[in-house]
């Protein structure tokens, strides 16, 4: 089951909103996402949160979570969608608004990938991807994407071989503190990223 979870964040373009729905077997609004659902005219199958920044709908299954709680109202949506069999997670309106927010949506995506559940991250101009390092992942290049940019999580990324991107490297270490793998494009239907050990994110992103 592929499960899309639309979160709070402010969003304006929901074009790809709609597109994802579509492609979607199972749909989650994550508290006030239900404003971002009834503007693309899309019906969620479930709402989570403890409705602090939207009202609680009508008409649809609700969980209800208390305001103080450890986990956001967007992992509580990650959990639920994992126990109801989804094997593939893709995540809308999550970017903008607060950083910390931000920041603690995109590690959901390392958080399946223990799980053993593909996640995919996406607002208008990104997309973004989960590289656990240890081996090399293969990409199909999508036009809508002009930009490849790999993000490290860890300290170092080594053993860094690109294939397939306009500049290509071998064998290379990128540091967190000192990222040089940005703004790369591809330059082949496939491309290939492998990266010996540590874990990033992998973005294919666009500038409008």
């Amino acid at each position: 089951m592929t499960a899309l979870i639309v979160a709070s964040a402010p969003e304006e373009n929901y074009a790809y909103v709609k597109q994802l729905a579509r492609q979607a077997d199972y749909i989650i609004c994550a508290d006030g996402g239900t404003r971002h659902t009834a503007a693309c005219g899309i019906r969620p199958d479930l709402v989570i949160g403890d409705f602090d920044s939207g009202s609680r709908p009508e008409g649809v299954e609700v969980i209800a979570l208390q305001p103080e709680k450890d986990d956001s109202d967007l992992m509580c949506c990650t959990k639920e969608a994992v126990r109801r069999g989804a094997h593939q997670i893709l995540y809308a309106c999550a970017s903008g608004g607060r950083i910390d927010h931000f920041l603690s949506n995109l590690s959901l995506l390392e958080y399946l990938h223990g799980m053993g559940v593909d996640g995919v991250f996406y607002d208008s101009r990104n997309r973004v991807t989960f590289h656990p390092g240890g081996g090399a992942q293969r990409y199909t290049a999508d036009a809508a994407y002009q930009y490849v940019g790999i993000i490290p999580l860890d300290a170092e990324l080594t053993g860094v071989t690109l294939r397939g991107l306009k500049y290509e490297v071998t064998d290379i270490t990128v540091s967190r503190a000192k990222v040089i793998t940005i703004s790369n494009e591809p330059a082949a239907p496939e491309y290939t990223i492998d990266v010996r050990s540590g874990r990033s994110l992998v973005i294919e992103s666009k500038d409008r």
